[in-house]
């Protein structure tokens, strides 16, 4: 695959944190970085995954930019809302101990407490009707983890949509993001992870560009499913999930449709022009990186390093070189496309916008849209986060007009 001519022929703003900080949505803390947390958590609030009071309660108890107290006060939320659970379970109360196993699973998730987070929504997940079915996908010596959710109806092959996270989402999460919205809209939905992400990346594996690699065995095992219609079988990824499945799509043809909330058609782009990664890979040598990471080293420093692990890279200056690896040509995606983006996001990042208007264009498929969601909405931050409703409402009725059209 050539690089898409066209991207190189138009400037790619940078982003301007000074345009972000006047924009944006302020949710819980002036703190940027603790103040995305509490939005991530929202994100997970409609699917059942968190819930707004017990949010507020356990922030108000904690210091500005203080990870540690963050961790301390979710961890404790965690293991009161596990108590109730078990009681709740324990009196034959399913419904109340689900909903109780999953919400304390986020809040161990986000307190980085992983097996706890693990071991309480597998409880939850047996106790959904149908139960979700954990699935592990060999590949390459190794497996792709997920978790298959099946129609409220799903007595019959259905529509399926695989939904793919991005470079921080953790798989459990991905089930209350769109898993249950998709369900009760009779679809089948596959939260799954990629290399590089979650477990993966644990297992050695690596984030790698060519995408559509490890989409042809996901694929595969869908279409091994009775109750999957292969006709009706669509792929949507959020962050840097909007690289990944347009990436897959314009090799992997037996999807009928993808959703990109946003697409991301070329990496190096976007980790340099829209993220600040070549500013930083440029500071890493110098003396002034000392400083960097004193100021900022509770909530930089582990990004990075985590992006480092992720994309097997020795450090920030090979992450950037290996992101130039990470590009797609939207010419070659011919199924019908939906392009999400945020308003305040293209605000501060008219790159972002930029990406969008390119790829649209190029889509070689005459059915593509692409839809902002709007600051009135809270809608319109990356990838539509805080107001899930929102999208899984744009997303799911596209694809209802998609499908029902095909017929």
């Amino acid at each position: 695959m050539r690089k898409y001519h066209a991207l190189y022929e138009t400037e790619i703003p940078r982003a301007s944190q000074r345009l972000y900080k006047q924009n944006r949505i302020v949710y819980r803390f002036s703190d940027v970085h603790m103040d995305l947390n509490v939005m991530h958590l929202l994100w997970l609030q409609d699917g059942g995954g968190a819930d707004t009071a017990e949010i507020w309660a356990a922030t108000s108890r904690m210091k500005r930019r203080d990870r540690e107290s963050w961790n301390q006060e979710f961890a404790s939320l965690g293991r009161r809302l596990e108590t109730l659970a078990k009681e709740s379970l324990d009196n034959a109360h399913r419904v109340s101990a689900r909903e109780a196993y999953f919400r304390a699973s986020s809040y161990y998730g986000t307190a980085g407490e992983r097996d706890r987070q693990v071991k309480c929504f597998r409880t939850a997940a047996a106790l959904v009707e149908p139960p979700l079915e954990h699935v592990e996908i060999p590949f390459e010596g190794k497996h792709l983890p997920g978790y298959f959710v099946k129609a409220a109806d799903g007595d019959r092959r259905g529509k399926t949509l695989i939904f793919i996270g991005g470079g921080d989402t953790i798989l459990e999460e991905l089930y209350f993001i769109i898993g249950r919205a998709g369900a009760k809209r009779s679809y089948n939905v596959f939260v799954v992870e990629m290399p590089g992400q979650g477990v993966t990346a644990r297992q050695g594996m690596y984030q790698r560009p060519d995408t559509e690699v490890p989409m042809q065995a996901i694929v595969d095992y869908l279409l091994s499913r009775s109750d999957v219609d292969p006709e009706k079988l669509a792929a949507m990824g959020v962050s840097w999930g909007g690289y990944m499945v347009p990436r897959a799509a314009c090799y992997e043809k037996r999807l009928k449709a993808i959703v990109a909330n946003s697409i991301i058609p070329d990496g190096n782009i976007w980790m340099t022009e829209i993220a600040p990664f070549a500013t930083i890979a440029k500071l890493e040598g110098t003396i002034l990186f000392p400083l960097i990471r004193l100021l900022f080293g509770s909530t930089l420093m582990p990004r990075l390093e985590s992006l480092q692990k992720k994309w097997g890279a020795r450090d920030m200056k090979h992450f950037v070189q290996i992101s130039s690896e990470f590009y797609l040509d939207p010419r070659m995606i011919e199924c019908p496309t939906l392009l999400l983006d945020g308003e305040h996001e293209i605000v501060y990042s008219r790159g972002v916008e930029v990406l969008q208007e390119v790829a649209l264009e190029a889509i070689s498929h005459p059915n593509k849209k692409r839809i902002t969601g709007p600051k009135e909405l809270g809608a319109s931050g990356h990838c539509q986060v805080a107001n899930t409703r929102y999208m899984t409402q744009v997303t799911f009725d596209w694809l209802d007009e998609v499908f029902d059209d095909d017929r």
